[in-house]
C-alpha cells in the first residue's frame, strides 16, 4: 500500500471509505517507482522487506513492523468443508480456485509458500495447486476493486471460484460485504503463513507523515487494525 501525500489528513480517521487519492498499484511495481524517484511521504506494505529496501536505499528511514496478517480461505457458507478438512478441499480435481498474483502482490507470494508447505505432505499439491489457480487479483490490471467490488469476491459470485486463497483482513471484509453467503476458514496451524507489514516514512515527507506513522502504531491505530481482521503488534496486554 502506497499512501500519497493527499492521504495523510484523511487517513487519520483509519475508515476504510476514506475518499482519499491513493495509488492502487502492485506492490513491487510501487517500490519500483519509489526507488525512481516518485514522491510519497509513507510506504507501507505487506512485506516488510518492501519497505526495507526503500530504507537500504536512503530514500527513507528506519522500517518498522506494524502490524500482522494470516492467510484464510473464504468458500461458500454451504461447503462440507472446516479448516482440518481444507487442504483435501482445496487438492480436489473439482475444486476451481481464485488466488492473488505472486511477484506482483506479496498475497500472491504468501499463497505460494503455503503450496509449497502443503507439497511438504502432499507430493505433487505444489504443481496442482500453482496449476490450477485462477490468478484473479494483484497483477497489473487487476488490483483495483471493480464496481466497488473486491475481484475474488466477484470470482466467488459469479461461480468462477469455489475456494479463494487470501489475506483473513480481506476475507473480513468481504464477508461484511456479501451477507453471509461464505464462510471464512484459518489454515491448520502446522500450514500457518504471517505476513508481516512494514512502514517506511521518506526522507522529503509532509511533517504530518510521522504524526500517522504514530497514530498507526498507537493502541488507537492498533485496535482499528484489530477491527480490519488484522493482528496488532502493539496493543497492550489489555487489550
Amino acid at each position: 500500500m502506497y499512501l500519497a501525500r493527499l492521504c495523510l489528513s484523511d487517513l487519520r480517521s483509519a475508515s476504510a471509505s476514506s475518499s482519499c487519492s491513493r495509488l492502487s498499484r502492485p506492490a513491487s511495481s510501487r517500490r519500483d517507482a519509489l526507488e525512481k524517484g516518485e514522491a510519497f511521504d509513507i510506504f507501507a506494505s505487506a512485506a516488510l522487506p518492501h519497505a526495507q529496501s526503500l530504507s537500504q536505499e536512503a530514500i527513507s528511514g528506519p522500517s518498522v513492523l506494524f502490524v500482522r496478517n494470516a492467510l484464510c480461505a473464504l468458500v461458500p457458507a454451504g461447503a462440507d468443508v472446516s479448516s482440518a478438512s481444507l487442504v483435501d478441499f482445496l487438492l480436489a480435481p473439482q475444486t476451481r480456485l481464485a488466488t492473488s498474483t505472486p511477484k506482483s502482490d506479496p498475497g500472491g507470494d504468501y499463497t505460494w509458500q503455503l503450496f509449497g508447505l502443503i507439497e511438504k505432505t502432499h507430493a505433487g499439491a505444489y504443481a496442482a495447486l500453482t496449476g490450477k489457480a485462477q490468478q484473479v487479483f494483484g497483477g497489473p490490471t487487476t488490483t483495483n476493486p471493480v464496481n466497488g467490488r473486491h475481484r475474488l469476491a466477484i470470482a466467488l459470485d459469479e461461480g468462477k471460484a469455489d475456494a479463494v486463497v487470501y489475506y483473513c483482513s480481506a476475507g473480513h471484509q468481504i464477508m461484511l460485504q456479501t451477507g453471509g453467503r461464505y464462510k471464512m476458514l484459518s489454515l491448520p496451524a502446522e500450514l500457518a503463513i504471517g505476513p508481516e507489514y512494514g512502514l517506511t516514512i521518506s526522507h522529503k515527507a509532509d511533517p504530518a507523515a510521522t504524526d500517522f506513522a504514530l497514530y498507526v502504531l498507537s493502541p488507537r491505530g492498533q485496535k482499528v487494525l484489530k477491527d480490519f481482521g488484522f493482528i496488532p503488534v502493539t496493543l497492550p496486554s489489555a487489550e
